[in-house]
């Protein structure tokens, strides 16, 4: 079984007009899978928007599925130097929490490089950045060919201002930033299980001008891809 994620609907309804009766659906409200079929190799469920929305509903669903992977996807912003551009869809070959730290008079210091006293018998060690799997990524990158790849940065401040996706650009080295990956990828991480994010690119960070902007466009080309992905998985 392959557990589909997106954060809402907008990102999925693609997937399931097309995929129909392959999928089984994972509701807000239960756990069960809503589907035809006693067993179905594709499930979809949606968390909501924000790392804390991710962490919650992947974690409640793990205790009761166990796929072989996870893969996630929906719309994304691409940073001023990354070449990509509307419609394009992004393969993550990481994930950084972007804006997890404390700003200061001198610049922006990351929570990792506090040396808060941290207790791994007590409590999960903090991570700022997590490499996705590399195996997975290989598997999607022969699937969907020439399909860019590159570091990921979630963020729960978008960068709606040309300052600070400049700045978030500079510090991690992202290419795409969204608000869901990086928890995804702790929580995967917490229940051995191999993640795979993809993102079709919806607007441009640094801007809030709906010019430079299609949600729709993003949307379809990160489902796009995530069909041919499951159509060629074995």
């Amino acid at each position: 079984m392959l557990l589909l994620l997106a954060a809402v609907p907008l990102e999925t309804t693609l997937i399931r007009t097309v995929l129909g009766e392959r999928l089984g659906l994972i509701t807000s409200t239960s756990l069960t899978r809503q589907n035809h079929y006693a067993e179905v190799p594709l499930l979809l469920a949606h968390t909501g928007i924000g790392p804390i929305n991710m962490a919650m509903q992947l974690g409640r669903i793990l205790t009761c599925y166990k796929p072989e992977a996870v893969i996630l996807f929906g719309c994304g912003g691409a940073y001023p130097q990354s070449g990509l551009a509307l419609g394009d869809c992004v393969l993550a070959t990481s994930e950084t929490l972007g804006d997890t730290g404390i700003a200061t008079d001198s610049g922006f210091i990351p929570l990792d490089q506090l040396k808060i006293p941290q207790d791994p018998v007590l409590v999960p060690q903090f991570r700022q950045n997590y490499t996705l799997s590399q195996p997975l990524l290989e598997r999607a990158s022969g699937i969907l060919r020439d399909t860019p790849k590159g570091p990921f940065v979630t963020v729960s401040t978008c960068s709606g201002h040309p300052f600070l996706s400049e700045q978030l650009e500079a510090r991690t080295g992202g290419v795409c930033e969204n608000m869901e990956g990086a928890a995804a990828a702790q929580v995967c991480e917490q229940f051995h299980l191999p993640l795979l994010e993809l993102r079709g690119i919806s607007n441009p960070t640094g801007t809030r001008d709906p010019q430079q902007w299609d949600i729709c466009k993003g949307t379809a080309a990160a489902q796009n891809a995530v069909i041919k992905l499951v159509d060629n998985w074995s």
